[in-house]
């Protein structure tokens, strides 16, 4: 028996649920399967697994077993990666998935470069805010925004944000600029509808240690950020939101920041992957290429 491939099919099955999803994700049969398994358990003298027609749980040797080998595994990933990866040009199918206006914003113009300086990978983007699992998905890196739920996959800051009030140039010539926050329940506001509980997301403020939050009276609420800024850069109300959301328009003028010395730190942007997989040269790539990437959007490049 090959005991490092029949670790690692267990850890298949226990992180799939079962034995046949395990088979049809590792592209083997579930009698293959049935027979690593119970090999482990032969050199063990240990059941590690309890199954019936309709579950599976690990037992106690098989929860000690599993998170040994977790750990046994990232080590040779990490060995292998170190000996073998120092020097390889990265290469291969990359799957990465990110929120829309990150995508649209920032990643995808900057394709074309990425696609120069590594031709040998082929890159696949899925766009969308979901939760996802990433082995269950085969996603190799994900870019996020905001509190990141407890995981154990990496998490690194690639860019901090701001909250930033700012309202289209026509807009504050026919209403007036507002000079404290307290003064918005005055001038027309711009709401965003949060997807799941559809309650307004509060405006917050700091300033010198003091800290306010504000839910806009409005008769507008949108749940799609990109169709809120549009309808600021029209003229439709004030908006606040992200520094990266609304960092384009700010720059073409197309919409003006109000109350700056009330701007509110936000949530940082984040790429996350597995540890194991830390030292692969097509995600060092990607990662790399996302902080310069927004390393030259916070310079203004």
């Amino acid at each position: 028996m090959d005991r490092l491939e029949a670790l690692k099919v267990f850890c298949r099955v226990v992180e799939f649920g079962g034995f046949s999803r395990a088979a049809d994700k590792l592209g083997m049969s579930t009698s293959s399967i049935t027979n690593h398994i119970a090999a482990l358990e032969k050199h063990f003298n240990a059941k590690l697994l309890n199954r019936t027609t309709r579950s599976m749980s690990l037992t106690e040797e098989g929860r000690k077993c599993y998170e040994q080998a977790l750990r046994l595994l990232e080590d040779m990933d990490e060995l292998e990666s170190s000996l073998m990866q120092s020097g390889q040009k990265p290469g291969g199918s990359l799957r990465v998935d990110m929120p829309s206006i990150i995508s649209r914003l920032y990643v995808a113009p900057a394709l074309p470069r990425f696609m120069a300086a590594y031709p040998d990978i082929t890159l696949k983007i899925t766009v969308g805010d979901r939760n996802i699992d990433m082995v269950e998905e085969g996603v190799d890196v994900l870019i996020r925004i905001g509190e990141l739920p407890s995981s154990n996959l990496v998490a690194k800051s690639i860019c901090k944000t701001s909250y930033i009030c700012c309202a289209s140039p026509a807009f504050l010539e026919k209403h007036g600029v507002p000079s404290h926050p307290e003064e918005l329940a005055q001038f027309p506001c711009l709401s965003f509808l949060k997807p799941n509980s559809r309650q307004l997301r509060p405006w917050v403020f700091e300033k010198d240690g003091e800290k306010l939050q504000h839910v806009p009276q409005t008769l507008l609420a949108i749940d799609h950020v990109e169709s809120m800024i549009e309808a600021a850069k029209a003229g439709a109300g004030i908006v606040q939101h992200m520094s990266v959301s609304v960092a384009e328009p700010l720059r073409a003028g197309l919409l003006v920041p109000i109350l700056k010395e009330w701007s509110s730190p936000g949530p940082d942007v984040s790429v996350l992957f597995q540890q194991q997989h830390h030292r692969a040269a097509k995600i060092r790539a990607f990662v790399e290429f996302a902080e310069a990437l927004f390393a030259r959007a916070s310079a203004g490049v």
